[in-house]
């Protein structure tokens, strides 16, 4: 009877380092394979682009359709995700100007390596530790200047941000703050970032801007809807934002005719700070939900409303007097396209991007002074539209790469 051979169990020593080599020339070999690949794909793009331009491919004596005449090739590097390319043959015309869809005149980086290197410093926090990250995967020859650089680059474009022009309209508003903290000096600070976010009839939504500020005062808020107004937001047909003060203050001065829709969410919620029985929670919610769930006309869901009161008011008094003030604001929504009323009745359209926000923030653990606090929340803006870096990067390619380029 034959035994069968454990090599995970049985091995050697020598088993397991003559594994471990062999894995490790395994994906070298790949590696290798892979950037040979894609220098022959690009290698190949370029020849046919140049041929398609002269209008003749090698040798070809044609006069007819000859734009222009070979004049020798200069060699070229290319840094793409899969690693450094070092030697491309770029073909030269006599007289024309001939350029290539793979790359514009002074790039040498492809324009996800750069944002790929700009995560990593955001990550890292450190030109030092990016460079170990970029190391890694197989990219080398970028020094700290580049990177800071870089950065230097990517606050630019936070600037310009911040200024740009709000050029579309978009009907819908939401406004909601998010709680943050950061280190200033060595004491822990609380700050509310105050958000603004644009919704338009297709459902596509947008963050317009923010501001970060102490508390959701009406002075705070202000300051966010001026900076929206000099960006040349138009007033919206409809505000979407909770209870606060603050909030609905400020819009009563900035934008005095637009429409307010409270929050149907946070208006039920209240309803569970202020219960008398808890035993009582999951049917008097469930009631509260049901006004705004299943009515089809604001009449229904004045009528669901006044069923609520009747059920409720003696069982918990005081839930059903704060639910009282102010609900017909959380009606506004009934003045709208049907279609629309499920995304604008509640917030909650902004509060999933403040969750997601939330998340992309604690990957930085907590920041060093409001304007890295900043460029993490526009890192969030940047990756999220899947912008590319601006082409301006790409004359600070040639002189910051190393020589070996």
């Amino acid at each position: 009877m034959t035994n069968e051979l454990n090599f995970k169990a049985d091995s050697t020593t020598e088993w397991r380092e003559y594994t471990k080599i062999m894995k490790s020339m395994f994906w070298e070999e790949f590696e290798t394979r892979r950037r040979e690949d894609a220098q022959k794909m690009i290698q190949g793009q370029i020849n046919e682009e140049f041929e398609m331009q002269i209008g003749a491919s090698w040798n070809e004596k044609n006069p007819d359709q000859r734009h222009d005449w070979r004049n020798g090739y200069r060699r070229r590097s290319f840094e793409v995700m899969n690693g450094f390319i070092p030697s491309f043959a770029i073909p030269r015309a006599r007289n024309m100007a001939v350029h290539f869809s793979v790359f514009s005149l002074w790039e040498r980086v492809q324009p996800k390596v750069l944002d790929a290197m700009l995560k990593a410093y955001l990550y890292s926090r450190g030109s030092g530790a990016t460079q170990e990250i970029i190391q890694a995967f197989g990219q080398s020859r970028f020094s700290k200047s580049f990177l800071q650089r870089l950065v230097r680059r990517f606050e630019v474009s936070l600037k310009e941000y911040h200024v740009r022009k709000i050029d579309k309209f978009w009907p819908y508003v939401f406004i909601d703050g998010m709680a943050i903290k950061f280190y200033d000096g060595l004491e822990l600070k609380e700050r509310v970032v105050l958000i603004a976010m644009g919704m338009d009839r297709e459902g596509n939504k947008e963050i317009l801007g923010w501001v970060t500020v102490r508390t959701e005062h009406e002075t705070a808020v202000r300051s966010l809807l001026l900076h929206l107004k000099e960006k040349g937001l138009k007033a919206p047909d409809l505000f979407i934002t909770d209870d606060s003060g603050g909030i609905i203050a400020a819009l009563e001065l900035e934008y005095p005719h637009a429409k307010r829709q409270l929050c149907a969410f946070h208006k039920i919620n209240n309803i569970n700070k202020h219960l008398e029985d808890k035993e009582n929670r999951a049917a008097i919610m469930r009631q509260a939900g049901d006004i705004y769930r299943l009515s089809s006309s604001r009449r229904e869901a004045i009528e669901r409303f006044g069923v609520f009161i009747n059920d409720w008011r003696r069982l918990e008094p005081e839930a059903v007097r704060l639910f009282k003030q102010g609900f017909e604001r959380t009606l506004t929504y009934f003045d709208f396209p049907k279609e629309d009323w499920k995304s604008i009745y509640t917030s909650n359209a902004l509060e999933q991007q403040i969750g997601k926000l939330r998340d992309w923030l604690s990957r930085f653990n907590y920041f060093r002074g409001e304007t890295n606090l900043d460029l993490a929340l526009y890192s969030y803006v940047h990756c999220r539209s899947g912008e590319e870096l601006p082409s301006s990067y790409e004359q600070d390619q040639v002189s910051d790469l190393h020589t070996n380029c």
